[in-house]
């Protein structure tokens, strides 16, 4: 029993850190916009990158092997995991937007998400729960007209919030073969219950010049959406070169499918219509309201998603493809004079990536024991704007840099992407950005069994 409790005490201590910056990731999530106009239409920007590790190979997710990496896209690999691991990631993002010989610039700062994954039950079991994105919605959009009868009359459009997923997952190796040399195969599922919430705010307003006689005009409306989501995964590794002996290297596959379950999701609208006035100094203060209406109830229909994989890789290297597709078109809002300020469309997404490193876990040198990782993404955006649909293109790279290697699998994941969304025919936006991720995984001491009953001698 004593030696039981050491583990113990570990265990509630990881749990405490996570319950502590569990809120402070929600409120930054909170506060961050995508800053992108685009993220005015649909849900807003939708996010899928996953961690830092998987962002930095072109956003991979259903068939991932990383034994120290929660990939929640696909929960059958959690029960993949070899240590308890927390991670939590940062992007920075700088864009360029131009359209009809315009130019302007943005940057945006958000989270990741936040990730705790604990591999239990003698290595047939994962579990793992968290905090993750999935929209961000954070615009400005100012514009000037002259019409004949008024002239200088300035709208302004900015829309915050977002929507944010949190889950709590298992994943199970049902199948599971191997001989003294570790050939054979292994075939896991895994399942997320997750929790959506969120709001999704937007703002039209209307600035008269002064000494005209009008009032000036907003509109604002809210929409709170929130109910529970599931998603599904399957995996399964075997073969491609067995070793015969000892000092061989085996080569491996890994096939994976994820379903992204359809979901009618709760949701409350709120609008507001008042005149109001400015200040000298620019404080706004309300004249009139004209309209309210608070709690209009309703739903919002989530489509299903379907993702594919396969990755080869070996002790050093691995090498992955995937395809993602969701119909959004089959998106439905059932909520009182409310529609969607777009045309959605169905989206596919391919990626590409790869990673080496030189040396094993604990062998070679910080350079040989460092994880170098490449990627490349091409989307067919759900968004369809002025009757086109949006597409991305994006090459990512990046490095996962051991730290305290010699007694944690802890590291360090630096990364940047460059890519561009848009296009300026036609009229329309082009948008071209740089993102630079920063992410930590920490792993305990080797020497320490998290989670693991201790046998008593």
């Amino acid at each position: 029993m004593k030696d039981i409790m050491p583990c113990f005490n570990i265990t509630a201590r990881s749990l405490g850190v996570f319950c502590l910056l569990a809120p402070q990731a929600l409120l930054a999530q909170a506060q961050q916009g995508s800053g992108s106009p685009y993220s005015a239409y649909g849900l807003g920007e939708l996010s899928g990158t996953g961690q830092v590790s998987q962002a930095m190979m072109g956003g991979l997710g259903v068939a991932v092997v990383d034994p120290v990496s929660v990939t929640y896209t696909n929960p059958a690999s959690y029960a993949f995991l070899q240590r308890t691991t927390f991670e939590q990631g940062l992007v920075v993002r700088s864009s360029k937007y131009s359209s009809s010989g315009t130019e302007s610039n943005g940057r945006q700062v958000g989270l990741l998400g936040l990730t705790l994954g604990v591999p239990f039950g003698n290595g047939k079991w994962g579990m793992a729960l968290g905090l993750a994105p999935m929209s961000t919605v954070g615009y400005n959009i100012s514009t000037t007209s002259q019409p004949s009868d008024v002239a200088g009359v300035r709208y302004q459009y900015t829309g915050d919030g977002g929507l944010n997923r949190a889950f709590l997952g298992m994943g199970r190796t049902l199948l599971e073969k191997r001989d003294s040399l570790y050939n054979g195969h292994r075939l896991s599922v895994g399942a997320n219950l997750g929790y959506v919430f969120g709001r999704i705010e937007e703002s039209r307003k209307v600035y008269y010049p002064s000494g005209l006689g009008y009032y000036n005009s907003s509109i604002f409306s809210s929409l709170v959406v929130r109910d529970p989501v599931a998603n599904l995964g399957i995996q399964f590794q075997g073969d491609l070169r067995k070793r015969r002996t000892s000092d061989d290297r085996a080569t491996h596959f890994l096939v994976g499918a994820a379903f992204e379950l359809p979901a009618n999701l709760s949701a409350q609208r709120t609008d507001l219509v008042n005149t109001f006035a400015q200040s000298s100094s620019g404080v706004e203060f309300p004249i009139d309201t004209s309209f309210i209406a608070i709690g209009s109830k309703g739903s919002v229909g989530l489509p299903l998603g379907i993702g594919l994989g396969l990755t080869v890789f070996n002790l050093h290297w691995t090498v992955s493809a995937e395809v993602k597709q969701r119909d959004w078109r089959k998106l439905t809002v059932s909520v009182e004079d409310y529609t969607l300020p777009s045309q959605l469309a169905s989206s596919t997404s391919y990626m590409l990536g790869a990673s080496f490193r030189p040396a094993g876990e604990r062998g070679g040198t910080f350079w040989e024991r460092t994880t170098y990782r490449a990627g490349a993404r091409f989307n067919d955006d759900y968004l369809v704007v002025d009757g086109h649909q949006l597409q991305e293109i994006g090459m990512s790279f990046g490095l996962s840099l051991p730290v305290m290697g010699s007694i944690t699998r802890s590291r360090l994941n630096l990364g940047a992407e460059l890519g561009e969304r848009g296009t300026t025919s036609d009229g329309l936006l082009r948008e071209r950005y740089a993102a630079w991720f920063i992410g930590l995984t920490i792993t305990p001491d080797i020497r320490e069994n998290w989670f693991k009953k201790r046998r008593i001698e």
